[in-house]
C-alpha cells in the first residue's frame, strides 16, 4: 500500500470515530487492504473504540501528538479537563481542594504549556489558597474553568512544528468543542450525576445535555451543549506551615530557665542512642505554626456551547463557535495554631526532644505560647466567554485558503476575608508531640480551647479584592497548497493578549482593638466541629492527642462586626497593574513523502517568524500621596526553525524524529516596574522585572512506535531540552535600595495608629531583607524517555478476552543553576517529578465495563529557595486511584458510576530543612473518597 493511501485509510477510520464522539455512538469501519478489496471490520464500540481512534491520531501525526476523544474525557472519572489531560504520559497534575487545576508537561511546569481552544489561544484565571499559589495572573491556563464534558477531543503536541504558534515550550494542547457536522441528523443527550458518598456530606449533582441538528441537505448545522456541576470538598488535616528557628528570625530563646544540662546557651537532650548530646537550641529547626487545619471548597461550575456550521458547496465552510463557562468557588478555612513564628523570644521551652540527628524539636513542652484561630473566607466567581469565527474556501482543486478571528474573554472577581481570635494574653502551656506520627501532632494548648472567655480579638486581618481582568484577541490566515511533490503551507497570525490584574482595599472599617475579649460581641465566637466519618483525624491516622474541636469566628457576625464589603481600587499594590502583548508571525512549512532505503518516509520542515512587543504599567505612591505609574516596554524577535520526520519501516513498525526551537515568553505578572510580596514578618519583598526575555530550547524528539496488533502499541521515546534563559527568583539579602524602603514603609505594619502596629518590627531603610527579583538565569537541561503500552486482551478465551491495558511511563531529569545572593544552587526544576506513570486496567462488553485507573508521581520542588531559612520547599508526590463502570439497562439508557480517589490519597507538603535533607511536614490534609451514581439517556 503506498504511504499516500496507507495513510487516507487510517484518516477515514479516524474520521469514523470522531464523528461519533459528539453523540457517543460509533459506526462500524470499512478499510481497504492492498489487493483493494474491501473488508469489514470487527465492530469495536465505546471506550475501546475511543483509544483506537486516539491511536490513529497519533500514528498520523507529523509530531509527537498523543490524544484524547469524547470517551475518554465524558466517561473517565474526572472532575474537570486537568483531571483528564493526567492520563497522558508525560503529564502531571496539580490539585488543589482535590481537584486538578494546573499540569506540568514532560518536568516543565504550567507557564511553558500553551492551550488552544477551537484555534486560538485562550487565558483563564482561578483563585486559590496561597499555599497553592492564589490567584493566577500569568500565562498558565487554569483548567478547572472547563467541564470536561463540553470537549469531544484534545490534542497534545509535545514537538513543534512551524504552523503550531510558539509558546509552548513544553507542549501546546488543543482543545476542541463537538460540531453538528461531526454526526449529521438529529441527536439528544443528557445524563446526570449525584454523589452517593461524600466526606462533606452533600449530594452534589452534575448535570450534561447535547442536543444538535443538520437541515437544508446537511448544509446547515446547529450543536448545543450544557454541563452544570456543584462539588463540595472538605478537607483537613494538620500542618506547621513551615519549620524555622529562633536564630534564623533574630528571636532567641531565653534557655536560663531551661531544664535539664544548660552550658552557655546549649540544651541538654537524651537521643535515640541514649547518649546526652548538646545543642545549641536556638538554631534547632521547630515548626513555626503547628495547627489543625480546616478547608472548605465548595465550587459551582456551569458551561454552555454553541457551534454552527455553514457547507453551501463543496468549496466554502464557514463556522462559528461560542463557549461559556461561569465557576464560583466559595473557600471557607479555619486554621488554630499555637504561634512559635514571631513569639520567640517570649516563649520558654521546658522540655524537647529532638531527631537523631539534633536538628529539628519532635516533641516539647513550652510556656508563654499564645495560640491565634484564623478564619478565612474567600468567594470568587469567574467568567469566561469565547468566540470564534472560521470558514475556509478552495480557491482551486489545490489550493485552499483558511480564516479564524477569535476573542476570549476572562474575568476573575474575588473577595478575601481573614478574621483573627487570640488566647490568652501572655500566652499559655503548649505541648506537642510527632514522635507517634510524623505528620500529625499531638497536641495540647493547656487550657480551655472551647471557652470563649478565653479569647480576644487578634491582629492580622486580611480584607482585599481582586479582580483580573484577561483578553486574547486573535486573527489568523493560512494557505495550504497541494503540490505533485511537495505540500506547502503558509501563514499569519496576530495576538493582543492583555492582563488587568486590580487589588482593591477596604473602605469604612470598624476594626475593634486588639485585645479586646470576644465576649463583648456575642455570636462572634463559635465552636467548629470537626465530624467526618465519626472524626476526621482518624482517617488520617492521627494521635489520640489531635484536637477535632476548636473556636473559630462566624463570617457574618465578623463582617458585619468590621463593617467589611466596601472597597476601593489600590493601584500603588503590587498586584495592580496592565501588560499588554502584541505579536505578530508568519510562517512557512513543507510536507514531503518520499522514500529512504524503500521504506516510506514524511518529512515535515518549517521556520517560523514572530514579533513581540510588550508593555507593562504599574504605580507608585509619592509623599503627597499623588499616584505616578511607572511604565516600562520590550520588543524582541525570533526565529524559530523545526523538523519532525516519520520513517515508516513497515506498516506496524515507524520511527520519529523532531526537532525545533521554541520559546516560552516571561510570566506578564513578572514584568511589572512594581515591588510586591512584601511581608513584614519574614523581611520578604518582592520586584518586577520588565527587562525578562524570552526562555528558548532546542529541543530533540527520537522515537519508536510498533502498532504490532489491532488497538494495540508499544512505544518509546527518548526527548531532551537546552533550555536558555529559564527564569527564576534571584534573591538577595541586605540593605533594600532607597525607592524600595520608602514603599515598603508605607505598610499598615508601620503606621502607629494600626492594631497591627509593632515598634520592634525590622526597618525597611536600616535592617537586612530578602529583596527577590526574577532574572534570566543559568541554562537547564530537561532530559528524559516515555514508555506507552497499549492493547486490548482479545487473544485470550472467552471472558478474558473483555479485558484490555493502558499503560505509561516517564521518567524526567533536570537540571539548573539558581541563584541566591552569593549562593549558587544547583536544582531540579519547579514542579519536576523525575518518574511517574499511569495505569489503566478495563474491561468491556456491549452490556456493562468498568475501569480503574492508577496515576502516580514523584515529588516535586515547589519553591526552589524556600522561606525561614528552607533550602527548599516540595510537595509529596501523590499516588490516585479511581474507577468507573457502567451498565447498559438498553441501548439508549445507562447507568454509571465513578469513584474519586478511591484509596483517599492524602495531599502533603514539606520543607527540607537548614541543609536540605530532611522532609519535614508543612501541610498534611485529606480530601476522602468520591462516589457518583449517574443515568445516561440517548434519546435520538
Amino acid at each position: 500500500m503506498s504511504t499516500k493511501l496507507h495513510r487516507v485509510v487510517r484518516k477515514i477510520t479516524f474520521a469514523g470515530a470522531a464523528a461519533s464522539a459528539a453523540a457517543m455512538l460509533f459506526s462500524p469501519v470499512v478499510q481497504a487492504q492492498d489487493g483493494g478489496e474491501p473488508i469489514e471490520e470487527v465492530m469495536v464500540t465505546g471506550f475501546r473504540e475511543s483509544l483506537e481512534a486516539a491511536l490513529n491520531i497519533k500514528r498520523d501525526a507529523v509530531t509527537s501528538t498523543e490524544s484524547i476523544v469524547a470517551e475518554d474525557i465524558g466517561k473517565m472519572p474526572d472532575l474537570n479537563l486537568a483531571e483528564s489531560i493526567q492520563r497522558v504520559p508525560g503529564v502531571a497534575i496539580t490539585r488543589e481542594g482535590g481537584e486538578g487545576r494546573q499540569i506540568t508537561v514532560r518536568g516543565l511546569g504550567p507557564d511553558f504549556t500553551r492551550t488552544t481552544l477551537n484555534g486560538m489561544e485562550v487565558p483563564a484565571s482561578a483563585g486559590g489558597i496561597d499555599s497553592a499559589g492564589g490567584v493566577n495572573r500569568d500565562r498558565a491556563l487554569d483548567f478547572n474553568i472547563f467541564a470536561s464534558e463540553l470537549f469531544n477531543r484534545i490534542d497534545i503536541h509535545k514537538t513543534q512544528r512551524a504552523s503550531i504558534e510558539e509558546g509552548g515550550l513544553a507542549s501546546t494542547i488543543e482543545l476542541h468543542t463537538a460540531k453538528p457536522f461531526d454526526n449529521p441528523g438529529f441527536h439528544l443527550t443528557a445524563g446526570t450525576q449525584i454523589t452517593v458518598d461524600n466526606l462533606a456530606d452533600e449530594n452534589d449533582p452534575r448535570i450534561t445535555a447535547l442536543i444538535s441538528n443538520t437541515f437544508l441537505d446537511d448544509t446547515l448545522g446547529v450543536l448545543l451543549s450544557v454541563a452544570q456541576s456543584e462539588r463540595t470538598v472538605r478537607q483537613e488535616g494538620f500542618g506547621t506551615v513551615r519549620y524555622s528557628s529562633p536564630a534564623l528570625q533574630g528571636d532567641m530563646w531565653d534557655c536560663g530557665a531551661c531544664p535539664g544540662t544548660t552550658i552557655n546557651g546549649t540544651f541538654g537532650t537524651f537521643l535515640e542512642d541514649g547518649d546526652t548530646v548538646t545543642h545549641d537550641i536556638n538554631t534547632v529547626f521547630t515548626p513555626r505554626l503547628p495547627r489543625m487545619d480546616y478547608f472548605s471548597n465548595t465550587v459551582d461550575r456551569t458551561g454552555i456551547t454553541l457551534a454552527l456550521q455553514f457547507r453551501p458547496n463543496d468549496k466554502l465552510e464557514l463556522g462559528f463557535d461560542y463557549l461559556t463557562s461561569e465557576l464560583e468557588n466559595d473557600r471557607i478555612s479555619y486554621n488554630y495554631a499555637a504561634q512559635f513564628r514571631n513569639l520567640w523570644d517570649s516563649i520558654t521551652p521546658l522540655e524537647i526532644t529532638l531527631d537523631p540527628t539534633g536538628s529539628f524539636i519532635t516533641a516539647g513542652s513550652f510556656t508563654n505560647v499564645r495560640p491565634r484561630s484564623e478564619s478565612r473566607g474567600q468567594f470568587s466567581t469567574t467568567d469566561f466567554t469565547q468566540t470564534v469565527l472560521n470558514g475556509s474556501y478552495d480557491l482551486s482543486e489545490r489550493m485552499e485558503l483558511s480564516f479564524m478571528v477569535g476573542q476570549a474573554l476572562s474575568e476573575h472577581d474575588e473577595e478575601q476575608y481573614r478574621f483573627n481570635i487570640d488566647g490568652p494574653v501572655g500566652g499559655a502551656p503548649f505541648s506537642f508531640d510527632m514522635t507517634q506520627n510524623a505528620n500529625i501532632a499531638a497536641m495540647d494548648y493547656g487550657f480551655d480551647i472551647l471557652d470563649t472567655a478565653n479569647y480576644t480579638i487578634g491582629g492580622g486581618t486580611t480584607i482585599r479584592k481582586d479582580i483580573v481582568e484577561r483578553t486574547n484577541d486573535t486573527v489568523r490566515l493560512d494557505l495550504a497548497i497541494e503540490g505533485d511533490v511537495l505540500d506547502t503551507r503558509v501563514g499569519v497570525i496576530s495576538n493582543t493578549r492583555e492582563v488587568n490584574s486590580l487589588r482593591s482595599d477596604p473602605v469604612g472599617l470598624t476594626q475593634p482593638a486588639a485585645n479586646t475579649p470576644v465576649n463583648n460581641f456575642p455570636g462572634l465566637a463559635v465552636t467548629f466541629q470537626s465530624q467526618v466519618g465519626g472524626g476526621f483525624a482518624s482517617a488520617l491516622d492521627a494521635p489520640s492527642g489531635f484536637p477535632t474541636n476548636w473556636m473559630v469566628e462566624d463570617f457574618n457576625v465578623a463582617r458585619t462586626l468590621y463593617s467589611a464589603g466596601n472597597f476601593e481600587p489600590n493601584l500603588t499594590d503590587g498586584s495592580s497593574f496592565i501588560v499588554e502583548e502584541e505579536t505578530l508571525g508568519v510562517y512557512g512549512e513543507v510536507n514531503y513523502e518520499t522514500e529512504l532505503v524503500g521504506m516510506p518516509l514524511m518529512v515535515n520542515a518549517g521556520v517560523r517568524y514572530v514579533e513581540t512587543d510588550t508593555t507593562a504599567v504599574g504605580a507608585s505612591e509619592g509623599a503627597d500621596g499623588q499616584i505616578f505609574p511607572e511604565v516600562a516596554s520590550s520588543n524582541y524577535s525570533n526565529t524559530l526553525p523545526s523538523i519532525n520526520l516519520v520513517w515508516e519501516l513497515s506498516e506496524e513498525l515507524q520511527t520519529r524524529f523532531s526537532w525545533a526551537k521554541n520559546v516560552t515568553r516571561p510570566g506578564l505578572s513578572s514584568l511589572v516596574p512594581r515591588v510586591t510580596g512584601i511581608t513584614v514578618v519574614n523581611g520578604n519583598v518582592s520586584e518586577g522585572n520588565p527587562d525578562l526575555e524570552p526562555i528558548e530550547s532546542d529541543s530533540i524528539d527520537l522515537g519508536i512506535e510498533w502498532y504490532f496488533a489491532e488497538e494495540s502499541l508499544l512505544a518509546f521515546t527518548w526527548f531532551t531540552k537546552d533550555i536558555t534563559g529559564f527564569i527564576a527568583p534571584e534573591t538577595v539579602l541586605g540593605v533594600l535600595p532607597p525607592d524600595i524602603a520608602a514603599i515598603v514603609a508605607l505598610e499598615p505594619e508601620y503606621d502607629p495608629t494600626d492594631p497591627d502596629f509593632d515598634p520592634t518590627a525590622r526597618d525597611p531603610f536600616t535592617d537586612p531583607w530578602n529583596l527577590e527579583r526574577p532574572v534570566n538565569a543559568q541554562d537547564a537541561d530537561v532530559d528524559g524517555y516515555e514508555i506507552i503500552y497499549q492493547q486490548p486482551f482479545v487473544f485470550l478465551p472467552g471472558f478474558w478476552s473483555n479485558f484490555g491495558l493502558i499503560a505509561n511511563y516517564t521518567h524526567v531529569e533536570s537540571e539548573a543553576v539558581f541563584e541566591s545572593g552569593t549562593i549558587s544552587k544547583v536544582s531540579s526544576l519547579p514542579g519536576l517529578s523525575e518518574e511517574s506513570y499511569n495505569l489503566t486496567l478495563y474491561y468491556e462488553t456491549d452490556a456493562w465495563g468498568a475501569r480503574v485507573s492508577t496515576n502516580k508521581r514523584d515529588d516535586y520542588v515547589t519553591q526552589v529557595s524556600g522561606s525561614n531559612g528552607n533550602v527548599q520547599e516540595k510537595n509529596t508526590g501523590p499516588t490516585r486511584v479511581d474507577l468507573s463502570a457502567f451498565y447498559n439497562v438498553t441501548d439508549d439508557i445507562s447507568v454509571r458510576l465513578e469513584v474519586i480517589n478511591f484509596n483517599e490519597e492524602e495531599e502533603r507538603n514539606y520543607t527540607t530543612g537548614i541543609n536540605g535533607n530532611h522532609n519535614l511536614v508543612r501541610e498534611f490534609n485529606s480530601t476522602g473518597r468520591e462516589v457518583y451514581l449517574g443515568i445516561r439517556v440517548d434519546f435520538f
